[in-house]
């Protein structure tokens, strides 16, 4: 089992933005230290977050060697600047860098760029398609129904090749086999409870083996350790309850499962997604991960309002008390 940190999360408004890149920062520190094996963020466009691409490259120098993962909001992208700051980061990388497109489902971010959101799948294989043509093609030339161009120059390569690897962040399960069809591996929301996990696992192997891929699966997961898991939700509760209310007023039930849903009671939040609690708790929960075949959790322990030292003890203490478990 592979474990890394989402540097995702979030901020209040009213928080520091010098603050919370110095937390960042040190908790790709931290990562590297404990023998992590990647770091991540996402696409938080007018979340009050950090451009993703960016903190990336800036915490890349601070954890050389580790592998940097984005989940991207490919509909949002225009292909030739995505393959660009794509082929960037696999070379500051060394090579380890993975995306993880995913559609989209807030409608202020695709109001605010302009995208009509029923668009969202074309442009996702659209740009997909035109990043590959550029990464790999000397002359590219492309009309398709989004974007154009005729004989241009293709961008940086990749040193992966023939660019970096594809996990595709689904919910559904006709994501999911997209993934298994179109991409080296596929990455499990933190909205996803264990039942949907245990489906959808099934799933995805399936689907691979038919599409004769072997496949990856890794999923984002909430983790919160502390000596008690009293103490853990004590801690977490209020900044986990506001980040739930928040998606869930914007409407991203309608993007989940039903099972999934998160407009439900703080016990149901964490029943299936957390992984909470003591030292000894938090083993026992990724070993269910483990038992579905899951290759790598991928833990956000910050959410928006949380200071930054409970956050980076968690992660000295997970990665003193329960990794070496998975060693």
């Amino acid at each position: 089992m592979r474990f890394g940190i989402n540097l995702g999360g979030g901020n209040l408004p009213e928080e520091s933005r010098e603050d919370a890149l110095a937390g960042r920062l040190e908790k790709a520190r931290l990562a590297k230290r404990y023998g992590y094996h990647s770091l991540w963020t996402g696409a938080g466009y007018l979340n009050n977050d950090f451009h993703a691409m960016l903190l990336l490259a800036r915490v890349a120098a601070e954890a050389p060697g580790l592998e940097l993962g984005m989940v991207a909001l490919l509909p949002l992208y225009h292909p030739v600047e995505a393959a660009e700051q794509i082929s960037t980061l696999d070379v500051i990388s060394g090579g380890r860098f993975v995306l993880a497109p995913a559609l989209g489902w807030r409608d202020f971010q695709f109001n605010a760029f302009g995208v009509p959101k029923e668009e969202r799948l074309s442009r996702f294989r659209e740009v997909q398609e035109v990043m590959n043509l550029l990464w790999t093609q000397r002359r590219v030339t492309h009309h398709g129904r989004h974007f154009s161009m005729d004989d241009v120059p293709g961008a940086g390569r990749p040193l992966q090749e023939p660019g970096p690897k594809i996990y595709i962040a689904a919910n559904l399960d006709r994501g999911v086999v997209r993934a298994a069809r179109r991409a080296d591996g596929w990455l499990i929301s933190s909205r996803s409870t264990l039942p949907t996990i245990e489906g959808q696992t099934k799933l995805y192997r399936e689907a691979a083996q038919k599409a004769g891929k072997q496949g990856f699966i890794s999923a984002w997961r909430e983790m919160f350790i502390a000596e008690t898991r009293e103490e853990a939700i004590r801690i977490a509760r209020p900044h986990v309850e506001w980040l739930y209310k928040d998606r869930a007023a914007l409407g991203h039930d309608r993007e989940l499962p039903q099972a999934d849903r998160i407009d439900v009671p703080f016990d149901q939040v964490l029943e299936g997604r957390f992984i909470i609690g003591s030292p000894e708790e938090c083993i026992a929960e990724i070993k269910k991960y483990q038992e579905l075949g899951v290759e790598e959790l991928i833990l956000r322990c910050q959410w928006p309002g949380m200071p930054n030292e409970e956050s980076l003890r968690a992660v000295e203490l997970f990665g003193e008390k329960v990794m070496p478990e998975f060693a």
